[in-house]
């Protein structure tokens, strides 16, 4: 089977969204998929031919989206309302068509604020523990993982390192979601559908996957489950469109 992703935001010119096209092309190879990977930044017109959506992380989203703008001093000045409002609508095709949807790191964030959430604009400044980069290099830390989740499920464990990035996080979780997820001061660091079956597919986490050696049990796991959920949608998708056919020759 082909599959198609899209990716909210990967301009070519900056090597680091390379790395998600990377993971996905891995994972798809291990399952025994055929894959393109779209940037929908650059074309959206392809929205159509998507089969599931990953949300790239990023710069902070712009605070008054959930309700704080007199907080912008504590977000990044790398601000991309064009990109929030791309992605904004991306997220509300996504759930209409019924795509399945990753979000990693902002990707995560933007789910969330979407779906009626917010976000701590700054961790460390409203107590949390740092989460950023250290000289550089992503910082390394334990989440656990809540029994019963999806994620758990698929990392086969209750806890473990992840990398981290990141100076804000999850706040109040919109409307649906459910923390599943958190670092030892409480952070937010994997969302995912209450109820499974109130929309598509749904898993984002707060760390980077992408960068993370593949074969690491809290990265590797995150690509291959998503393109499963993706394949298998899509063969849903053609089995109910071969049935409809089927009912309209006979109705003839």
């Amino acid at each position: 089977m082909s599959i198609r992703i899209g990716l909210s935001f990967a301009p070519k010119e900056i090597e680091k969204y390379q790395r998600y096209a990377d993971a996905l092309k891995r994972a798809a190879a291990l399952l025994d998929e055929e894959i393109e990977v779209v940037d929908l930044h650059a074309e959206p017109n392809r929205m159509s031919e998507i089969d599931g959506i990953l949300f790239t992380g990023g710069s902070d989203i712009a605070p008054e989206r959930y309700g704080k703008s007199e907080e912008l001093t504590f977000c990044n000045d790398d601000i991309d309302e064009d990109r929030d409002r791309q992605e904004y609508e991306l997220v509300r095709n996504a759930d209409a068509l019924s795509l399945p949807q990753l979000g990693i790191c902002r990707g995560a964030q933007l789910l969330n604020v979407v779906h009626g959430g917010t976000l701590v604009t700054d961790i460390e400044h409203f107590g949390g523990a740092q989460h950023k980069k250290i000289d550089g290099a992503d910082r390394r830390h334990w989440v656990k993982l809540d029994p019963g989740s999806f994620i758990r499920k698929i990392l086969q464990t209750g806890e473990g390192e992840i990398n981290s990035a990141h100076h804000q996080a999850i706040d109040r979780l919109g409307a649906g979601l459910v923390a599943t997820a958190r670092a030892a001061d409480g952070t937010v660091e994997a969302i995912e559908r209450a109820e499974p079956n109130s929309g598509p597919f749904l898993l984002a986490v707060q760390w980077h996957p992408e960068r993370m050696n593949y074969e690491e049990q809290f990265a590797h796991p995150i690509f291959e489950s998503f393109l499963w959920e993706v394949a298998a949608q899509k063969i849903l998708r053609s089995r109910m469109k071969a049935s409809a056919k089927d009912e309209q020759k006979n109705a003839e």
